[in-house]
Order: C-alpha cells, then sequence, then structure tokens
C-alpha cells in the first residue's frame, strides 16, 4: 500500500504532467483564442453600454442565454460584461472540459504508456485523480485569462470596477470552474467505458452540443407535450391575456413546471442559477442582496452541481479499476 505522502506525491505529480501536456496542445491552445476572441467581441459589442453604466447600478429583470434562467440581477458594467460573456463560457468551457477528458484514460492505453504509469508505483484511483486535477488547472488557467482579459477591458475603456462586482465576479468565476469540471468529469467517464479515444472525444463533443444546444431548445416542447394539448378556450381568448382564461392558465403554468424540471436535469441550469444568485438584486433598493443572503438561495443548485461532478468521475473510477490494459 502507497503511504498517504507518496501518493499525494505521485497524484501531484500526474496532475502536474497533464496539466504541461493539456495547455500545450492545440485544442487549449485554439479554444483559448476563441474563448478570448469571443469575450472580445461581445464585450465591444456593447462598449457603448458599458461605458454609460460607469458608476452606475441598476435592478434589472435578465435572462441567462441558454441557461433557461431568469431573474432580477444588478446591472453594473462588470456584472454586465459577465452576464453577456455567459454564452461563451456555456460552449467553449463545457467543450474544452469534456474533450480534456474524453480521451485522457483510453489515449494512454493505447499509446502504451499506462503500464509504465501504473508501474512506478501508482494506484489507478491516484492516476484518475490526478489526471482530473491537471486538467481542472488547465480549465482554471482559461477561466483566469478571460477573467483578466474582462476586467483590463473595462479599464481600458476608462470605467471604474467596484468591489461588491468584484468579489462577486470572483465567485461567479469560481463557479465557472466547478462547472467546467463537471464536464470534465464526464469527459473521463466517456475515456473509461469507451475503448478508441477518437470514438470518445467525438461521442463526447456530440454529448456536450446536444445538452447545452439542443436540450434547451426542445424542452418547452417536450413539456407541452407531457402537459397536454392546449385546452379549449372561447372565442374571445386573447392569447397575448392568460388570465381571461381560467384553464390556459393552469396549462401554461404546468409546462412552465415542466419546462423547469427537464431543464433542471442539465448543468447548464444549474450553472444559470448559481450565476443569478451571485449577482442577485433586490428592486427595492436597486442594489445587491446581501451576499450571504443571495448565496443561500443557491444550495440546492451547488449541492446538485457537485452530484454532477462527482457521479461521473464515481462512475471512472469503477470502470477504470476494473478495466484490462491489456
Amino acid at each position: 500500500m502507497l503511504e498517504g505522502g507518496k501518493a499525494m506525491k505521485a497524484e501531484i505529480n500526474i496532475a502536474l504532467r497533464e496539466f504541461h501536456s493539456s495547455i500545450r496542445s492545440k485544442r487549449f491552445v485554439i479554444t483559448l483564442a476563441s474563448y478570448l476572441f469571443m469575450i472580445f467581441f461581445f464585450t465591444y459589442s456593447i462598449r457603448d453600454e458599458l461605458i454609460q453604466r460607469a458608476g452606475q447600478t441598476e435592478v434589472a429583470y435578465t435572462s441567462l442565454p441558454l441557461t433557461g434562467v431568469d431573474g432580477n440581477i444588478v446591472i453594473t458594467p462588470l456584472s454586465l460584461s459577465t452576464t453577456s460573456n455567459l454564452s461563451t463560457i456555456l460552449i467553449f468551457g463545457s467543450i474544452l472540459g469534456i474533450t480534456l477528458g474524453a480521451d485522457s484514460i483510453n489515449r494512454e492505453i493505447e499509446d502504451g504508456t499506462i503500464k509504465v504509469l501504473l508501474s512506478h508505483p501508482l494506484y489507478r484511483d491516484h492516476l484518475i485523480t490526478g489526471k482530473f486535477l491537471g486538467n481542472a488547472l488547465s480549465l482554471g488557467l482559461m477561466i483566469s485569462v478571460g477573467f483578466v482579459f474582462s476586467i483590463d477591458y473595462l479599464l481600458l475603456l476608462g470605467i471604474p470596477i467596484d468591489g461588491s462586482s468584484l468579489i462577486r465576479s470572483l465567485i461567479a468565476a469560481f463557479v465557472t470552474l466547478v462547472y467546467t469540471t463537471i464536464f470534465l468529469s464526464m469527459g473521463i467517464a466517456f475515456s473509461s467505458l469507451l475503448k478508441r479515444s477518437e470514438i470518445s472525444t467525438l461521442v463526447a463533443i456530440v454529448f456536450v452540443i446536444f445538452l447545452i444546444l439542443v436540450y434547451p431548445l426542445v424542452s418547452p416542447t417536450l413539456a407541452s407535450k407531457l402537459v397536454g394539448e392546449k385546452p379549449y378556450c372561447p372565442s374571445e381568448y386573447n392569447e397575448n391575456k392568460i388570465d381571461s382564461c381560467i384553464a390556459m392558465k393552469e396549462w401554461e403554468k404546468k409546462r412552465l413546471l415542466w419546462k423547469k424540471r427537464l431543464l433542471t436535469l442539465t448543468p447548464t441550469y444549474h450553472y444559470g442559477s448559481l450565476i443569478t444568485y451571485v449577482f442577485s438584486g433586490d428592486e427595492l433598493t436597486q442594489d445587491y442582496i446581501p451576499l450571504e443572503e443571495s448565496l443561500s438561495l443557491g444550495v440546492t443548485s451547488l449541492l446538485i452541481f457537485l452530484n454532477e461532478l462527482i457521479l461521473p468521475l464515481a462512475l471512472a473510477y469503477i470502470r477504470f479499476a476494473t478495466m484490462d490494459l491489456n
């Protein structure tokens, strides 16, 4: 049995090896460059609004793209920049996360390096932990670079950064890291389940595109199907005034409930919920809700977040522990 100190050292060595390997890969460089370009594009497209809002605070009802989440959030230049770039991290962060993990195990088996790694000595679970940590560092680097890039761009525009928004943006960056590592965990699970790295990578990309782009679009239709046909309403019923038909009002209420239930199956929904809670505001005071209060609202989403992170990783541990490496 490996001693605790030696086991930790082995995991750190694997993590550093994986980190150095991933940040030198073409996919990381291309994804990072594309990510920064999209941040610049979205931020540049709203630069006039950012400049106008300099030094101002406003609470507005906002819908976060691709998440199915909306709510009252505080609009400052930094919070607006963060939420405007949400769709960018939803796409690039999830794709990079899942592709980093999708060939992390089976690629080592294909190249024959897995036996070398396990001969040091090193337990299989330590190998997965090290690979997860190393790739998580890569994701953290991408998020950190994007965060600093956004701050620097606002400063270049002459926009001051308020302390409250900065603290909440740092929390949002941490939430973003957890979000991307969920997909990293899924990728490692795919890598342990599928023998060929090309297939696992392809399946992972298709899966993430379906989960973050296709599924949110079809969920309203699925919700309508689950609720059933629209009820009959009198001819004078006005579709813009649901209250004019009680049956339609009840149907719409059930449809929205089912839509929410369907969306809660995705990490994207809980990510959007947590970001909304981080920047949540009070319409009466036109300012942020106290941080401890806003964070307490997101406990459920955070717990689900952690489950979505742990379960695929646990599956990868179990699968890899019983895998034939020949």
